[in-house]
């Protein structure tokens, strides 16, 4: 009984279970952090009072004005923030449960496909196979983004497991560029592999790392023009691991910097609002890395092109 009654006084541990928020967003911290505010205003209007008017009633009641009028400033400031954390919190529970409902019948769907392949069930003339092929197509689609929409509302729920181990980058890229290539040849345009050779594998989820890697490539392609080439660069700097890739696309507005990284986020010029994609990848890729202890970062220009880069621990 004492210890449930103690936990009601661990701030940081209410914030993270029941908002999943930090102490600075947290409703609860806020309120003992305005209490504080209150406290030293009252206080102070106190003294001041109290120092240029004799009087000990006028002092008390510009002290008790003084708490007031902060008292309930900071009450509102606090619903508010309150009613956006709860909304935050109901949005990614709608998410991982819509998320569920619908991977379960894809899930089923692309079973059904993989089982009419291997039993040998093909279309029998060019107008069913073109209509199997939509099908296995967009399920495939489907299932991904779904999936995608799962990892959003896991990070935001702190659910995400990063199981770590040892990771080839080189060998990696070398198979993500060979199946681009159907996408590449699309575009006319090719990807060079640059940099040592010699690289030692990293420290990281192998699964979701990759998934970093082919979102970057992914985005180059998509973003390059027709006719260029994009440029694959691996080093190795002490006990770090770099990745970085180039492009000669249409690059990101300078006003759009900062948010690169948010969810949902697309850029506004013409080209990119007319791609398609949800505008979480870079999210999610950020978030990868950072959990694996590295660091990423970019350069763009509108019109020029984009770099993009990320480095990770060297496994020993």
């Amino acid at each position: 009984m004492l210890s449930n009654f103690l936990r009601q006084f661990n701030i940081v541990r209410g914030c993270k279970e029941d908002f999943n928020v930090s102490v600075w967003k947290c409703p609860t911290f806020l309120f003992v952090l305005m209490g504080a505010v209150v406290a030293v205003s009252t206080l102070t209007a106190y003294f001041i009072a109290s120092r240029f008017n004799q009087d000990p009633q006028i002092s008390a009641l510009l002290a008790l004005g003084t708490a007031g009028i902060v008292l309930i400033i900071g009450h509102i400031m606090i619903q508010s923030f309150a009613k956006i954390v709860e909304v935050s919190k109901l949005k990614s529970q709608f998410l991982d449960i819509i998320s569920h409902q619908l991977l379960t019948p894809l899930t089923a769907l692309k079973w059904a496909v993989s089982t009419a392949e291997s039993d040998g069930v093909l279309p029998e003339n060019e107008k069913q196979h073109e209509a199997y092929m939509i099908i296995k197509e967009s399920t495939n689609k489907m299932v991904n983004i779904v999936n995608t929409l799962l990892d959003i509302a896991r990070i935001e729920a702190g659910r995400v497991t990063m199981n770590f181990g040892r990771f080839d980058m080189r060998d990696s890229v070398k198979k993500i560029i060979t199946l681009r290539a159907h996408d590449l040849e699309a575009k006319k345009s090719t990807i060079e592999l640059q940099g040592e050779e010699m690289i030692a594998p990293v420290l990281a989820d192998p699964f979701r790392t990759k998934l970093v890697i082919e979102n970057l490539v992914d985005n180059a392609i998509k973003y390059s023009r027709e006719h260029s080439t994009i440029v694959i660069t691996l080093s190795q700097e002490d006990d770090r691991v770099m990745f970085e890739i180039k492009d000669k696309g249409v690059g990101i507005p300078a006003h759009e910097h900062k948010n690169i990284f948010q969810k949902f986020f697309r850029a506004t010029n013409e080209f990119s609002y007319q791609t398609k994609g949800l505008g979480v990848g870079l999210y999610l890729v950020k978030f990868i890395i950072e959990e694996s202890g590295g660091e990423i970062g970019f350069e763009s220009q509108e019109g020029v092109g984009s770099r993009f880069w990320f480095s990770l621990p060297v496994f020993k």
